[in-house]
């Protein structure tokens, strides 16, 4: 499975250059903990509207970095209105993408 898109990740980085596309990475990393937990509290509260409004979110971040497996689930689970108990299993399911994306980024980049 190929979590990086990595002619997106070269376009980028020949626009932006390679500190700033790095400085989006960080942001990234940053940021998708705080959708993640959007996440978490969407299904603790049982709201369609903060799953969906994260799920966005995310969507487009991970898209932006070129987190090409993050960008589809997080699009798929989206518009999702299924029970909460099916989403928590979507979230755990994002979150380890999220890791393995992460991890593999970096490394693509070092």
């Amino acid at each position: 499975m190929e979590f990086l898109d990595k002619e997106l990740i070269k376009q980028y980085m020949d626009v932006l250059g390679s500190e700033v596309f790095n400085q989006t990475v960080d942001l990234y990393i940053e940021q998708s903990e705080i959708y993640l937990n959007q996440l978490r509290d969407a299904i603790k509260n049982q709201d369609y509207t903060l799953w969906q409004e994260s799920c966005h979110i995310l969507k487009s971040a991970s898209g932006n970095t070129g987190l090409k497996q993050v960008f589809a689930k997080a699009g798929n689970a989206e518009y999702s209105k299924q029970e909460f108990v099916l989403l928590a299993k979507d979230l755990d399911e994002l979150q380890e993408l999220n890791k393995i994306s992460i991890e593999q980024i970096q490394k693509w980049l070092a």
